[in-house]
């Protein structure tokens, strides 16, 4: 009996549950910003414009529980950074190569940033994937300003309910932001920014090189993964992408076989907000499971054209299972002590070298 505790507890995280002090309110506004662009979309028959507006929507996801004043502060400059982030790549998707290096340099810029600043979760994330989805565009010069106008409408949006909802809802909450922290080394950020500017760079590629459809895929599943705290942190989330999104995918089958409406796929994609907040700082696996179909679901509603269920599952389940696996390998160049330690000096000689040539 004994011999099976270590098994069961290896793997408990899995379906363990943890403990969190979020209120149902929170989820609930979440889901009404993602949802009011989508239904604006659907009432004026421009339902690819809710959808991109649903992008910008996602800066109410860096909400916080600091100062009201400091909280606005707060997510104006993630509102800023997401527009930013999904600007530079629409002016590069003209090339893959480009499009690539676009979402390098922001994968970079985005980590050192919100690591020097101490942003709390999600941190870089929707700064990267919004990057990816915007370099897999098709290049239209003219239609850049429009689509940076809707991921702006939805992001102002966001910051607009946010206050509302801070001045009646949630004002007693006072907690101070993590302010900026100077004890830990800059080289470290620069070479935690570097490593994933480098890997995020070769998630583009790999999926342009391998023919994928949606190549931003292999790039949010990686980005997914590498926010773990330590590489045993990475594995687990690793283990939870790949399981969550392989049932999540017989979720979006079951959703999908009955060919709802597109208000009825809205209704839905609020409703999976709501409980992907809910469950996404209690465990990530179970979150996985309705991100899978909401993520599905938002391009059924953005797009013009209808998608075959088991083409469209298949492909999302094979970009999840790359996208994890150069997770875990990025996972393990960030949390190896003795790479990063030796790529610091490396960086520190040439630092010291070049001063020595500029004297």
């Amino acid at each position: 009996m004994k011999v099976d505790h270590p098994v069961r507890n290896r793997f408990q995280y899995l379906i363990e549950m943890k403990k969190t002090e979020r209120k149902w309110h929170f989820p609930f506004l979440a889901a009404l910003c993602i949802g009011i662009p989508l239904l604006l979309g659907w009432f004026s028959g421009k339902s690819n414009y809710g959808s991109l507006s649903s992008l910008g929507a996602l800066t109410i996801l860096y909400f916080t529980t600091a100062p009201i004043s400091q909280r606005m502060i707060h997510l104006a400059v993630c509102a800023f950074g997401i527009i930013f982030s999904f600007t530079i790549s629409l002016f590069f998707s003209f090339n893959i190569y480009t499009a690539a290096l676009s979402v390098g340099i922001v994968s970079f810029l985005s980590h050192f940033i919100t690591s020097y600043f101490k942003i709390p979760p999600p941190g870089n994330f929707f700064f990267i994937m919004l990057a990816a989805m915007a370099s897999t565009y098709q290049f239209d010069l003219e239609m850049i300003p429009l689509r940076v106008g809707l991921v702006t409408m939805g992001a102002i949006l966001s910051c607009s309910l946010a206050f509302l909802y801070s001045v009646f809802v949630e004002k007693s909450e006072v907690v101070n932001v993590p302010r900026r922290v100077f004890k830990k080394k800059r080289y470290t950020k620069f070479v935690e920014s570097t490593i994933i500017g480098l890997i995020m760079m070769l998630t583009l590629i790999v999926g342009h090189l391998l023919k994928f459809q949606n190549t931003y895929w292999i790039s949010i599943s990686t980005v997914a993964i590498i926010q773990g705290r330590n590489f045993e942190h990475v594995r687990q989330r690793n283990m939870h992408r790949i399981f969550g999104t392989f049932i999540g995918l017989g979720l979006a089958w079951l959703i999908l076989l009955f060919d709802p409406e597109k208000i009825v796929m809205i209704g839905i994609i609020v409703v999976l907000q709501f409980v992907v907040e809910l469950m996404i700082v209690r465990n990530y696996g179970f979150a996985v499971i309705f991100i899978t179909p909401l993520t599905l679901l938002l391009i059924e509603v953005g797009s013009t054209v209808h998608h075959e269920v088991e083409n469209l599952m298949q492909a999302r389940l094979l970009d999840t299972i790359i996208g994890s696996l150069m997770g875990l390998a990025a996972g393990f160049f960030l949390h190896h002590q003795q790479i990063i330690n030796q790529l610091e000096k490396n960086i520190r000689y040439s630092f010291f070298q070049f001063k020595k040539l500029k004297k």
